[in-house]
Order: structure tokens, then C-alpha cells, then sequence
């Protein structure tokens, strides 16, 4: 739970932030029934050697950030009205740092996805990612562009692990059952070509795939709450990443988690939910597993 009245954060950007990162930031703080906190945070990537040109351009640019915190403020505020308090805050620091800072004291960061030249998307999706894996709080990061459909679209969450699927599904079917949305469960199987005719042999492709979901089945089975509709099972041969991608064009939100810490040298985040944060054509919420 937030340790202050400002459960959602959204980052905003030094040229502002999009409608539909606004608004996912809007609704689930009117849904959770707390405030909205805008942030802009203000990264010099120059350093002149003058101290009187650093305090210079710290001036220059943190008026930037009044000047596109004032604007989203307003937006937001036309969004809520009077249903929860909206605050602006502009801090100096490292972006990627102080918002995972920040999101200690938060339920969820909304963050938004630009699409940039080469060097701008790697420094973009640094920022990303970096606070999709260490911020202790849930994190969605939206598309610059992406709208919500007219129609509620189902949420899906991606299992890596089927013997591990609770862990996995359960911050997704707390989601679903507070948003009153169906889920999906998707389970991708993949190998590599070379090795596919040794492995499949037979029906041995549609052995796995079944086997997959017997498992994730039995995972999920005890753990569902009475009256909690079961979710629909996707089990499918495809590369993991691409299946997730394609996922987040047909979902309300795609929910990932975040692997422990003690896996492969502290990464936080693997090769497959780093590919979907920076491809995705909606929404992906980052969680922990419980």
C-alpha cells in the first residue's frame, strides 16, 4: 500500500506525456481511490565545467518541467475533477533513480514508451526498464500513441514457468477480479529449428503443449478463490516474446513478472520481458511474483 495519499504516479517527460498513459494513470487512481502525483524529473547529460552554466541549464530546463507538469496537471485534473487530489512534483536527479525512489512510496508507476531515433530508444527503454525491474511497486509502461479499445479487453498475464504458475498469475487475478475482466493465461513453448525435427518427433510438439497445460492447470486449480471464474488457458508453439507482443495488441494489459534477483547475476528483468516492454503495442504491467 502507498505510505502517502498519492498512490499513482506517471512520469512525465520534457516534452509532456500522452493521452493514453494520462489516462491509464487517471483511471486507476480513480478506481483505487487515490491521488495522482505527476513527476518530471530534471537529468543534465552535459556537465559544462562552469558551475555557473551547470546552475544555468538546471534553471532552464526545470522550468521545462513546470511548464509540461502545469499542462498535464490540468489535463489530469479535467479527467478526475474533484473524485481524488492531483499534485505535480519536479526533482533533479538520475530519471531511472529517483523514479524508483519515488515508487517506494507508491502503488503503481505508469511510465510512457517513446518511439526515437537509435541512441534516444536505448537511452528511452534504459529508463524503462530500469525502473520496471527495481521499483517496488507494480509498473505500466504505455506506447506513445497507444489508445484503449472501445470494448473491455481481456487481461493477460505470461507464464514462463507452468509448474511455478501461480506465482506468476496470481497479481494478474487480483487485477482481473478488481477490474472485473476475463483472463488469459498465456504459456508460450519454443525451440530453436535446428532441434525441432530431433525433439518432435510423432505428436511430440502436441505432447508438450499438452503436458504444459495439465500442468499450469494443476498449479492454478487450489490457489483460485470460490466464485473466481477460471481463466481461458493459451497454450501455443511460438517464441515466447512474439507471442507476448502479439498479445499486447489484443489486451487491455499484459502482466509480466519480475524474475528474482538471484537468477542469472541480479537481473531483474529477462531477454523476453525486456523485448515486450520495448516492442509492445499496449500497455505491460510489471509485477513481483508472490
Amino acid at each position: 500500500m502507498a505510505s502517502n495519499e498519492y498512490g499513482v504516479v506517471l512520469a512525465v517527460g520534457p516534452d509532456g506525456v500522452g493521452a493514453g498513459a494520462l489516462g491509464v494513470a487517471t483511471s486507476e487512481a480513480a478506481r483505487r481511490g487515490t491521488g495522482l502525483e505527476l513527476v518530471h524529473v530534471v537529468h543534465s547529460l552535459v556537465a559544462p565545467a562552469d558551475a555557473g552554466q551547470i546552475q544555468s541549464i538546471d534553471q532552464a530546463m526545470g522550468r521545462v518541467g513546470r511548464v509540461v507538469l502545469t499542462e498535464a496537471a490540468a489535463k489530469a485534473r479535467a479527467v478526475l475533477g474533484d473524485q481524488v487530489p492531483v499534485s505535480t512534483e519536479l526533482r533533479y536527479g538520475p530519471v531511472a533513480a529517483t523514479l524508483t525512489e519515488r515508487a517506494a512510496e507508491a502503488d503503481l508507476v505508469v511510465l510512457e514508451r517513446r518511439d526515437a531515433g537509435t541512441v534516444e530508444r536505448i537511452l528511452t527503454m534504459s529508463v524503462s526498464s530500469r525502473v520496471a525491474a527495481h521499483a517496488p511497486a507494480a509498473v505500466v509502461v504505455v506506447p506513445r500513441g497507444w489508445e484503449p479499445a472501445p470494448e473491455e479487453l481481456r487481461i493477460t498475464v505470461g507464464v514462463d514457468l507452468p509448474e511455478d504458475a501461480w506465482c506468476q498469475v496470481a497479481p494478474a487475478a487480483a487485477y482481473a477480479r478488481e477490474t472485473g475482466r476475463p483472463l488469459v493465461v498465456l504459456h508460450a513453448v519454443w525451440l530453436a529449428e535446428p532441434y525441432q525435427d530431433l525433439a518432435f518427433m510423432d505428436d511430440g510438439r502436441l505432447r508438450w503443449m499438452r503436458d504444459a497445460t495439465d500442468e499450469i492447470q494443476r498449479s492454478l486449480k487450489p490457489c483460485l478463490d470460490a466464485g473466481d471464474t477460471a481463466p481461458r488457458l493459451d497454450v501455443r508453439w511460438q517464441r515466447p516474446s512474439d507471442a507476448l507482443v502479439e498479445a499486447t495488441g489484443t489486451s487491455s494489459v499484459v502482466v509480466l513478472g519480475r524474475r528474482s534477483p538471484r537468477l542469472l547475476g541480479g537481473a531483474h528483468l529477462g531477454p523476453v520481458t525486456r523485448a515486450v516492454l520495448q516492442h509492445a503495442a499496449g500497455p505491460v504491467m510489471v509485477v513481483d511474483r508472490t
